[in-house]
C-alpha cells in the first residue's frame, strides 16, 4: 500500500515559508538583488529542506553567516533569518550602526528581518529604539523552529540526550529545559499548519506528573500566549475566522505508553534497514565492494523521500514484498536493455535468482530467521503461561550463544515489560544465566522502572494500588494478517483509531483545558503561519504575505501525535497508514527517532 501524497507536507510547508520570505521581499534597485544573512541555528533549519542553489535562484548574491567576517554590501538589501534572541538583535544593531573611527557605513542598504519564532517584546522594543531602526523595512515571525524529516514526521531535538533529560532522576533541570524547547518547536508546527488545536495527553498510573502531562501543560501555555500575541499585534487576526474548519487535536504521549515498539523487530523495509545497518547521519548508507582489479569501490546512498522516490514508495512495505518488487524491476530492466542482456549472457555473473539466494545466505538474514525474537515476537512474550514464573524456553533462549547479545536482551526486556517486571523468583533465576546480561544490561533492566515497569518490587503484593491502569491494546493483529502472519500493532495506531472513533478514554487521555464541543467550535482560530508587528518605529508595513496553507481538505480536523522520549519507525509508518485509511491530515513528532539498539543505549544512560 503506497500512501497518497501529503497535501500539507511539513517539508514543503517549511521550504515554501523560507523561500517566500526571501523571494517576495521588495528590495532596492531594479535588479532586486539581495543578501541573505543567517545565524547557525537558522542555517541548520534552512539546510534541512533547501539546497544552496534554490536560495541563490531567488536573486541572492550571497548567503552570509553572522558568526563569520562578512563582506559589506552597502547598496544591497539584506534579508535576515535569525533566531529571536538577544545575540541576534545585537548583531542586527551592530550591522547598521555607522562608525567614525574608522569611518564605516552600514553593512547593507536596508534590512528585512525574519525570525524563526516569536520575538519577545523587550527585544522588539530594544530594536525599535536602536540606530538600526531607520534601516529596518519589515519584520516577521516565521515559526520554522522544527525539523521535518518526512512529510508527516517532525523532530524537536531539544538537546543531545533527550531521553536522559526526560527520564533520568539526575536530570530534573535538563527535563524542564527540554520540555520548554520542545513545546516551542511544536508550536512552530501548529503555526505552520495554521491550526488552533485542542490538547490531550497520556496520564499513566501513579501520583507523579508524567513527561506527557508536563509537556502538554507547557504547550498549552505557549499556545495561549501565541494566540494572545496575535490578537495584540497582528492586523489580520480576527476571531471566528475558522468557520470552515472543525477541531484539530494534539495528543501528547511519552515513551512509557508503549515499551514494546522500540524492542520488537519490525519487518517493514525502513525499520529493518535502521535496525540491522549502521547508517551515517541517520539516513546515509555506504556500501563497499571489491571490484575485479582488487580495488575497493564505495557507493553512497541517501535514504530520503525527497531524493529517492523508490525509497519513499517501498519503505513501509514488508521486506518480502520489497524483495519481490526489486527482483521484478531488475528483470524488467534486463529484458528491456539489449546491452545488459548480451553482457549477462556472455559473462559468468550470477543470475537474479542466484543473487536472491545469496542474499538469503547473509548472516543477518539467517539470524533473523533463527531468532525467536524476530520470527515469533508473539511466541513466549504475549502467550504467558498460567504460572507467573519465567518460562524454561525463555531461559534457554537467553543462554543461547547463537543469538546475538542484543537480541537476547531485547527478548528479556519484552518479557519484563509484559509481566510488569516479573517477580523476585524470576529475577533470581535470571542471575543464573551468566552470559545473558552484563552489569550495564542489568542496570538497564532496572531502569525500565523509569518507564513504569515495576522492576524493583519483591513480589506482586508490593505493587501499590492505583485508581488508573496502564493503556492496553490489541498488540497483535490477527484479523488483517496475510501470508506473512500476524503483525505487531504499536499503541500509537490504536490510540489514534480510538480518538477518531470517539472512544479514547478521557480518564487516561484527559484534555488539558476542556474537550471540544459538538459541532464547529466558535472560538477556534485559523491562525496564520506568520505574524507581523504593527507599524512601529517608522517601519514599513508588510510588503508581502508569506504563503499560507491551503484550505484543509479534511473537514474533520488535523491530528498531531507527539511522543516525548523517542518515536520508532513502526510508529511513523502507522501515521501514514492511518492518514490513508481515514483520509485525514495526521502527523507525528518526537524528541528523536529511536531504533532498538538506540533504545537499549538510552536505558543504559539513565544511571550515569
Amino acid at each position: 500500500m503506497e500512501p497518497p501524497a501529503t497535501p500539507h507536507s511539513l517539508i514543503e510547508l517549511l521550504r515554501k515559508s523560507i523561500i517566500g520570505a526571501i523571494s517576495q521581499t521588495v528590495c532596492v534597485g531594479p535588479s532586486q538583488w539581495r543578501v541573505v544573512v543567517v545565524d547557525q541555528p537558522s542555517l541548520k533549519i534552512i539546510s534541512a529542506v533547501l539546497k544552496m542553489p534554490a536560495i541563490l535562484e531567488q536573486n541572492v548574491l550571497a548567503v552570509q553567516l553572522t558568526s563569520k567576517n562578512r563582506q559589506p554590501y552597502p547598496d544591497v538589501d539584506a534579508v535576515y533569518v535569525l533566531v529571536p534572541c538577544a545575540e541576534s538583535i545585537a548583531q542586527v544593531i551592530d550591522d547598521f550602526t555607522p562608525t567614525t573611527d574608522p569611518p564605516l557605513r552600514a553593512k547593507y542598504a536596508r534590512a528585512h528581518l525574519f525570525f524563526s519564532g516569536a520575538l519577545p517584546d523587550p527585544l522588539f522594543t530594544k530594536l525599535s529604539a536602536s540606530a538600526a531602526a531607520p534601516y529596518i523595512k519589515g519584520i516577521a515571525e516565521l515559526y520554522i523552529e522544527y525539523n521535518p524529516i518526512e512529510s508527516r514526521v517532525f523532530l524537536t531535538t531539544p538537546s543531545e540526550r533527550p531521553f536522559y533529560a526526560l527520564y533520568s532522576p539526575n536530570a530534573s533541570g535538563m527535563r524542564s529545559r527540554d520540555l520548554e524547547a520542545s513545546a516551542e518547536r511544536v508550536l512552530s508546527v501548529i503555526a505552520s499548519l495554521g491550526i488552533r488545536p485542542y490538547i490531550r495527553y497520556y496520564r499513566p498510573p501513579g501520583p507523579a506528573s508524567s513527561p506527557a502531562e508536563a509537556m502538554a501543560n507547557c504547550l498549552q501555555s505557549k499556545l495561549d500566549s501565541y494566540c494572545a500575541h496575535l490578537r495584540r499585534k497582528a492586523e489580520n487576526y480576527k476571531e471566528g475566522q475558522s468557520a470552515n474548519l472543525l477541531t484539530s487535536t494534539i495528543i501528547v504521549l511519552d515513551r512509557s505508553v508503549d515499551i514494546y515498539a522500540p524492542l520488537i523487530h519490525d519487518f517493514a523495509y525502513q525499520a529493518m534497514v535502521h535496525d540491522l545497518i549502521d547508517l551515517e547521519s541517520g539516513d546515509k548508507y555506504t556500501n563497499s565492494t571489491v571490484v575485479a582489479n582488487g580495488e575497493t569501490q564505495r557507493t553512497e546512498a541517501e535514504l530520503a523521500e525527497a531524493t529517492d522516490p523508490l525509497w519513499a514508495k517501498l519503505r513501509h512495505q514488508h521486506i518480502s514484498h520489497v524483495s519481490q518488487t526489486l527482483v521484478k524491476r531488475l528483470d524488467q530492466l534486463v529484458s528491456e536493455n539489449v546491452g545488459i542482456k548480451a553482457l549477462s549472457s556472455l559473462s559468468k555473473r550470477p543470475t537474479l535468482n542466484e543473487m536472491r539466494a545469496a542474499l538469503a545466505e547473509l548472516p543477518e538474514f539467517k539470524r533473523l530467521q533463527s531468532s525467536e525474537l524476530i520470527s515469533h515476537p508473539a511466541g513466549c512474550i504475549y502467550e504467558k503461561s498460567e504460572e507467573s514464573l519465567l518460562e524454561p524456553r525463555l531461559i534457554a533462549l537467553l543462554d543461547d550463544r547463537t543469538l546475538s547479545a542484543t537480541d537476547r536482551i531485547r527478548l528479556l526486556f519484552l518479557y519484563l515489560v509484559h509481566v510488569n517486571g516479573g517477580i523476585a523468583l524470576d529475577r533470581r533465576r535470571l542471575e543464573e544465566v551468566p552470559q545473558c546480561l552484563t552489569d550495564d544490561d542489568k542496570l538497564s533492566a532496572v531502569n525500565l522502572c523509569r518507564l513504569g515497569v515495576l522492576t524493583k518490587m519483591e513480589s506482586q503484593a508490593d505493587v501499590q494500588p492505583s485508581s488508573r491502569s496502564r493503556y492496553t491494546w490489541e498488540a497483535i493483529n490477527r484479523q488483517d494478517q496475510d501470508e506473512l502472519g500476524p503483525c505487531f500493532v504499536p499503541a500509537v495506531k490504536s490510540i489514534i483509531g480510538e480518538h477518531i472513533a470517539g472512544t479514547l478514554s478521557t480518564e487516561m487521555f484527559p484534555w488539558v483545558q476542556q474537550a471540544p464541543p459538538e459541532g464547529i467550535p466558535r472560538h477556534i482560530v485559523n491562525t496564520n503561519a506568520t505574524s507581523m508587528r504593527s507599524k512601529r518605529g517608522g517601519w514599513e508595513s508588510r510588503q508581502h504575505e508569506p504563503q499560507k496553507p491551503a484550505a484543509c481538505s479534511d473537514l474533520r480536523g488535523t491530528l498531531i501525535v507527539y511522543i516525548a522520549g523517542g518515536v520508532t519507525l513502526g510508529e511513523m509508518r502507522a501515521v501514514y497508514e492511518i492518514a490513508h485509511k481515514y483520509n485525514r491530515q495526521v502527523y507525528i513528532g518526537s524528541t528523536h527517532v529511536i531504533t532498538p539498539r538506540g533504545f537499549l543505549d538510552d536505558l543504559k544512560s539513565l544511571h550515569l
